[in-house]
């Protein structure tokens, strides 16, 4: 499998992200890698996916309440993203991909 790098989204994180720009700015803050099919890995050598896409890593951030997105009236529930760091950061690779598979569909 090759694996590539994942660069941050062009829009700062203090603007609305939608969950793949989500996936992206975590991704990149823990140095995972994109496989060839698209899917989020941790590590090199020993490689653990840890979630499917960038899509359902933003999504499950979302749910985990990783990030915070607050609801306006008339609003989809999106608005400007917060990362919520030290609540992602305490987590190890292994139980963010748990927690991913656990919010999956």
């Amino acid at each position: 499998m090759k694996l590539i790098k994942i660069d941050p989204p062009d829009r700062s994180f203090s603007r609305w992200l939608t969950d793949e720009e989500v996936g992206q700015v975590l991704a990149n803050s823990r140095g995972w890698r994109l496989g060839s099919d698209g899917s989020v890995v941790a590590g090199t050598m020993r490689k653990l996916t840890v979630a499917p896409s960038l899509a359902a890593l933003g999504a499950a951030a979302s749910a985990n309440r990783w990030i915070s997105r607050p609801v306006r009236a008339g609003s989809d529930g999106s608005g400007p993203t917060h990362m919520m760091w030290g609540v992602f950061e305490a987590r190890t690779d292994a139980e963010v991909a748990a927690l991913v598979a656990a919010s999956g569909p």
